[in-house]
């Protein structure tokens, strides 16, 4: 039990504190009514300096936009911080749409989250402001007002003063880097089309499972391509030292049905580069051309599919005298060669442009220069390995006594992958389908020759 000299210790202290309290209240209620607040404003925010000056934390804020622009900073971070579950963080926001393959993560508003980098500890912060509703007119629906609700947020990073260079310096680079692997990790591959003049902002995602390992293409060439495309992604530094736009043109060329469209999926899916499908045919200006190519991002892959049929490309020495018949209201050679290789060809980096003709005689040799059209592939008709790799695509066999007889059929008559693909998917039994193959062969033999 207490004594009673304690009880009354006790008692002095609780009556003193409410002494005080009832003090500051009232101090508190005559400086807000005779003190103005621009003086009250001033004390306070010296009050706070005078605290952040001996305070030995340094706090940075990155906000979600510069201007108009998003803050890459704050997109890294989002992603970054997104990807880390430290026992600090208490919750997370989930989400996943269809387009996406895994769950997204985020810190929630308000959230804290310690992070330690080099034996220093990071406090993550994200502060979120509401602004006030804005009222907006729905399109569509008469006089019906709305409202948007929306907010302004920013992290703040926290850390020890003297660890101000190694954030600066190696910290926020770091997760610049490491958001960079992870958007890489999570990206899904999209493909996108022009609608008039401009790209259809509902891009589709691309499911097209093809890759090079089950490309049917001939081993040499297929070899050849990819060891492009390497020299192409790790070639930044060159194309800056010799002064060049970092892109690069490929046409493709040879007979329907042998794999140029499966060549395009599998760069796509090698690189997880967007596809950007340009049908000409819908884009009715030069100047649409040249606004379609400052959209296009960059990491990304251009595909004019059919180019000598898709529209009538005049050449250069008549395309002035046309162009008086009919205005500008067309797109044009030179505005085409313009588009892949003129000054606009520059406003983006690491993109890669491909046409594809079935017919590269009809092309104008201005389209083919290399600068243009880096590497000319020829996909041609099905071979030895072309048909292995189709062999063990559809069936799961490397070998097969049967193999060295329909490769000499091959070399007889001219068929395309596509069509060997047709025959080997009638049978999931391999003595069937390769049967069925060699009485294909032997029919194609047996053909008239149409002249």
């Amino acid at each position: 039990m207490l004594s009673k000299g304690k009880v009354m210790k006790a008692k002095s202290l609780l009556s003193t504190a409410a002494s005080i309290a009832a003090t500051a209240m009232v101090i508190r209620t005559i400086a807000n009514d005779f003190i103005p607040a621009e003086v009250l404003n001033y004390f306070s925010f010296s009050l706070q300096n005078l605290c952040h000056h001996f305070s030995s934390q340094l706090t940075i804020v990155i906000e979600e936009f510069r201007g108009l622009a998003v803050n890459q900073v704050f997109e890294a971070a989002d992603i970054y911080l997104g990807s880390k579950t430290t026992p600090s963080i208490q919750r997370l926001k989930v989400g996943k749409s269809e387009k996406e393959d895994k769950l997204a993560l985020s810190m929630d508003r308000n959230g804290i989250l310690v992070d330690v980098y080099e034996n220093v500890e990071m406090k993550w912060k994200l502060v979120c402001t509401q602004v006030e509703s804005v009222p907006f007119r729905k399109p569509n629906h008469g006089d019906l007002n709305a409202s948007i609700r929306s907010e302004i947020r920013q992290y703040e990073l926290s850390f020890h003063k003297k660890n101000k260079d190694i954030v600066l310096n190696s910290y926020l680079p770091y997760i610049l880097q490491r958001a960079s692997l992870i958007r890489e990790e999570n990206k899904t591959i999209n493909l996108h089309t022009a609608m008039y003049g401009r790209w259809d902002v509902n891009d589709v995602k691309l499911q097209h499972p093809m890759t090079f390992k089950t490309l049917a293409m001939d081993l040499e060439l297929k070899k050849a391509v990819m060891e492009d495309l390497e020299n192409f992604t790790n070639g930044e530094e060159y194309y800056k030292r010799v002064g060049k736009a970092w892109k690069r043109g490929y046409l493709l060329y040879g007979p329907p049905g042998t794999g140029k469209s499966s060549l395009i999926t599998a760069m796509a899916n090698h690189l997880k580069f967007d596809i950007y499908d340009l049908d000409l045919t819908q884009v009715q200006t030069n100047s649409d051309l040249r606004f379609l190519l400052l959209t296009m991002p960059s990491r990304s892959i251009l595909v004019v599919e059919d180019i000598d049929c898709s529209i009538k490309l005049e050449n250069r020495e008549s395309e002035n005298g046309s162009r008086r018949n009919q205005g500008d209201n067309q797109v044009t050679l030179s505005g085409l060669l313009n588009f892949i290789d003129g000054l606009w060809s520059c406003c983006g980096e690491e993109r890669i442009i491909i046409f594809t003709t079935n017919h590269k005689e009809r092309l104008d040799p201005a389209l083919l220069r290399p600068g243009r059209m880096d590497m000319h592939i020829h996909m041609s008709y099905c071979n030895a390995s072309v048909f292995k790799q189709l062999a063990f695509n559809y069936l799961g066999i490397s070998n097969h006594g049967v193999f060295q007889q329909i490769e000499r059929l091959l070399e007889e008559v001219n068929v395309t992958p596509a069509e060997v693909a047709g025959e080997l998917m009638k049978n999931t039994n391999e003595e069937a389908a390769f049967q069925g193959i060699l009485k294909f062969l032997h029919e194609k033999i047996s053909e008239p020759v149409t002249r």
